[in-house]
């Protein structure tokens, strides 16, 4: 008797150390996982963390891209941009870009178009088009309420070869 006694105890005793050491593994995978799967979410979810629009298309075709950036000033253009000081009740800022030619005439119908983000939120893009309005100068509105640095990537087509402009302007806190 005594020896089934010892024998169902160390039974029961093998089985318990089982459970420990299945429960003590499976426990450590699901902290691992928790903490894994937390870390994925920052990591893609923050806005914060995007990379610049297009950079990689951008970086692969670098010599198209340096071209169309150094039109405007292989052409003779003068593009100013300003932003107003003020964004209205939806948050919408107005934009306002003026080209001259190297002779001081206005560059009318030209298709201005853009991207506008963020530093802050670079995964955030907004896609703006700028209206001719005569005289070179082509208007927005954009949603551009936060203040700190902005970026507008221009691609402005019409002329004699496409052209894009990098602006980068900062917008003071209200």
């Amino acid at each position: 008797m005594a020896t089934a006694t010892a024998i169902e105890s160390n039974e029961t005793a093998e089985r318990r150390a089982k459970r420990f050491w299945i429960a003590l593994v499976v426990f450590l995978f699901l902290i691992q996982s928790t903490i894994m799967g937390l870390v994925m979410h920052l990591a893609i979810g923050d806005p914060s963390a995007a990379v610049v629009p297009d950079y990689h298309n951008r970086a692969l075709n670098w010599d198209a891209t340096r071209r169309t950036l150094e039109a405007a000033d292989r052409l003779g253009w003068s593009v100013t941009f300003e932003a107003s000081d003020v964004a209205d009740g939806r948050g919408m800022r107005a934009l306002e870009l003026k080209m001259v030619d190297r002779d001081g005439q206005p560059l009318n119908d030209l298709v201005v178009s853009g991207k506008l983000y963020h530093h802050a939120r670079a995964g955030d893009v907004h896609p703006i088009t700028l209206k001719s309005v005569g005289d070179g100068k082509y208007l927005a509105l954009a949603p551009a309420a936060r203040s700190g640095i902005w970026q507008l990537e221009l691609k402005i087509d019409g002329g004699s070869e496409p052209v894009t402009q990098s602006l980068t302007f900062h917008i003071e806190g209200e």
